[in-house]
Parts: structure tokens; sequence; C-alpha cells
């Protein structure tokens, strides 16, 4: 029976939605930063993980060739949090001293790294331990980077849609997360995987009704988030924007 490690996130559901309840499937839920371990001891044969990390994986892994997580102009569930409005997201940085950074996904930081590097700006990141649940009090001079369900309940807060200024330096999407494992589970994990979206998709209304109670946001900005904002093919397109990610950040030449 094949061990799947995925991810307790709005914007994965559509992934792995229609595995629930599967006698045939063993589901593992984490951040996507552990399952990168999980999946590298073996302890899950397939692991939706953090674009970046696939790049630091040793030979002997692959990604599917049809799924992932990405978004085009606007992500909403990535944050730059900051102690008030007022500034662009340049002049923001010009006044941050320190960026604290959530543990739970590493393709975020790696993306506000580039763009930090774009802009020249020499900013510290430290990583917390805990994925927070909550956006805490930030104090002049300090920003937190977010993701997943906190980000997004927690969007009236000041912050900055990471996507959105990555769209706006390089015109850009991003793909944030892959489905991985090693060669030679192809043949089956790759029918597997893909057969569980297409059943989201035929199903659609029905599973995000479900998301609706599983994820308490309401109905309409599950549709517009899943339908609109998430993009969870992998097209040539998001295929050329997660290479030209790679070069950026030193991952390919």
């Amino acid at each position: 029976m094949p061990q799947i490690g995925v991810v307790n996130f709005l914007n994965a559901w559509p992934l792995w939605a229609s595995l629930g309840g599967r006698a045939d499937v063993g589901l593992l839920p984490d951040v996507p930063s552990a399952l990168v371990a999980k999946l590298r001891s073996g302890e899950v044969d397939a692991a939706l993980i953090s674009s970046v990390e696939f790049f630091r994986l040793p030979a002997g892994y692959v990604y599917h060739p049809g799924l992932c997580i990405g978004a085009e102009s606007e992500v909403y569930s990535i944050r730059l949090f900051v102690p008030q409005p007022g500034d662009d997201f340049t002049s923001t940085l010009t006044k941050t001293r320190v960026i604290y950074t959530d543990i739970a996904s590493r393709s975020s930081v790696a993306q506000l790294q580039v763009m930090l590097r774009q802009l020249k700006a020499d900013i510290p990141l430290r990583e917390i331990n805990d994925a927070p649940a909550r956006i805490p009090q930030l104090r002049p001079g300090e920003a937190l980077l977010s993701i997943g369900d906190t980000a997004l309940r927690f969007l009236e807060k000041p912050s900055f849609d990471l996507q959105r200024e990555y769209f706006s330096m390089f015109g850009r999407g991003f793909v944030y997360a892959l489905w991985v494992y090693r060669k030679g589970l192809q043949d089956e994990l790759e029918p597997l995987l893909s057969e569980a979206y297409g059943i989201y998709v035929q199903n659609n209304a029905a599973f995000r009704k479900a998301a609706v109670t599983r994820f308490g946001f309401s109905a309409e900005f599950t549709d517009d988030y899943l339908t609109r904002v998430i993009r969870h093919e992998l097209t040539p397109e998001r295929r050329a924007n997660l290479e030209f990610f790679a070069r950026l950040a030193g991952f390919l030449t």
C-alpha cells in the first residue's frame, strides 16, 4: 500500500482530497518541509513538497509531470506581514531589519531570497521553529513571512502578497510545490495521483463544499481561491516558470 505525504492546507486539498478514506492508500499529513525528511527516509513513497526542495534532493527523484501547486499574478497564501500599512513593498524593506520565516515551506523563503537579491536588500532571515497559528504583533523593523491557511486567515493584517510582488518584478508565475517520488515508482504513483486529481475535477463542487467545512473559509472565498488563484496543472508554461526560478536561485545553469 503506497504511503503518501500530504499537506493539510486549502491550496493542496484538490490534489489529494479524493484519496481520503481509500483502503489501498495511506495518507500522512505534515508540512512540506517535514515531508522532505519522510521522503528521504522512505517513510512515505510520494510527498507534496516545496519545489525548491526537489532541486536539493540527490539524484534518483522525479516529480509528477502534470500536477503542482502554483500561482500566476497573486497567491494570497504566501504573505510578508509587516507592523503597519502605508508604504509599498520596496520602501517597506528599506525599513526592515529582520524577517522571520515560517518553517513550513522552503519555496516561499527561496522566492523571498531571490527577490531581496534582486532589490539588493541585505536583510537577515531568521527561521522560527514552529509554523505560527497566528500572526504576532510585529515591532518596527520586523516582518514575518507566513504561508498557507494561517496567512489566509489574517489577510486583513498589513501584509504583501509575495507572488504579486514577484510577478511585478519578473512577470512570471511561480510553482510552490510538486508531487515527488523516487524513480522506479512513477508507474505506480503517477496514475494514482493523476486519478486522484481527476476525481476532484469531476466532482469539484462537492469537494469545494467539503473544503468549506474542513478549512473554515467561506464558500465564496474557497471557490475563488481554488478556481482563480491557485493552479494545480503543471503546464509547459508553469514548468518554464519553475525552471526560470531554479536558474535565478542557482539550482540550474
